[in-house]
């Protein structure tokens, strides 16, 4: 049985009559076909766009996996949209796009590059920070012997995630990777909501 995955956030668009539409990007299976879009005027009735079928197919990533779409409508005007491209990759995928229908190549961001013995880079999503004008892209890691093993380390097959970060202006260059959030747990799926 096949089951839909719906994983992330709710983006609020102004449309053309300031009514308020949000939308909800997911995946369908594995990620194999890439980026769905749904919307909805009321956050309770949805519609599924493009007849259900993919939008964006993945090209990126050992597995060339489009997992957990994450999706932010930026300062710039521009949507920008980050996920898991594979399962076992010290990376993860960034795409943009200025009106959801065509969006720019793909490409890796090599977020654990420095991190050899890190075994993935998953569910990434991200905020924009005003106070230093950049976006914070957060995501969960596991590296092993990084932190100490939790109870729930042996029913994750030894994932024992904790949350890493990045920042950047212009999603052309990054900052060094730092651990962002280390509780005394296996932690997946961050989100971060804006003050106002």
């Amino acid at each position: 049985m096949r089951y839909l995955i719906l994983l992330f956030v709710f983006l609020t668009l102004q449309s053309k009559a300031q009514d308020k539409i949000f939308l909800f990007s997911y995946f369908t299976d594995n990620g194999q076909d890439g980026l769905h879009l749904a919307y909805s005027k009321d956050g309770l009735k949805w519609e599924i766009l493009n007849g259900g079928k993919s939008l964006v197919a993945p090209t990126i990533g050992n597995d060339k996996l489009m997992r957990d779409p994450f999706i932010i409508h930026g300062k710039d005007g521009v949507f920008h949209m980050v996920w898991t491209s594979s399962w076992k990759d010290r990376q993860i995928g960034y795409a943009s796009s200025k009106d959801l229908i065509k969006w720019s190549e793909q490409k890796a961001i090599p977020v654990m590059a420095l991190e050899p013995t890190a075994k993935n880079c998953w569910a990434p999503e991200m905020v924009y920070d005003p106070q230093n004008k950049n976006y914070i892209i957060f995501w969960a890691t596991t590296i092993p012997g990084r932190q100490a093993e939790v109870p729930t380390s042996e029913s994750e097959k030894g994932y024992n995630h904790r949350i890493y970060c990045t920042t950047t202006a212009d999603f052309q260059n990054f900052s060094q990777t730092k651990l962002f959030f280390n509780p005394e747990f296996s932690v997946i799926d961050a989100t971060i909501l804006p003050k106002d």
